[in-house]
């Protein structure tokens, strides 16, 4: 029992420095593209990430981390291969798009 309860504590330590080192870093960190901000800011809450990267976007601007851009959790298309073939143009008369 006293083992469990040392690893709850444990976690519990390990979350509040997490979340204490991302309010630092939104707040008082001197480099936008601080590697163990971002990192940590791709794997917080909605909430916490979205005000913390309003922070950080009010303190730096355009060098606000690519993390905080507005794509960022977008879900966007994968490049074009260079080599793929056109698509072929459908043709309305057919009937078939």
């Amino acid at each position: 029992m006293r083992t469990i309860r040392v690893l709850i504590e444990i976690i519990g330590l390990a979350v509040i420095l997490v979340a204490g080192y991302w309010v630092w870093y939104a707040n008082w960190g001197p480099n936008p593209n601080d590697r163990i901000g971002s990192t940590v800011a791709g794997y917080l809450p909605p909430g916490f990430k979205d005000w913390g990267c309003g922070k950080l976007n009010q303190r730096f601007g355009a060098e606000a981390p690519t993390v905080c851009s507005p794509v960022a959790g977008s879900l966007q298309q994968p490049p074009a291969t260079p080599n793929a073939p056109p698509a072929a143009p459908s043709d309305p008369s057919s009937g078939r798009l």
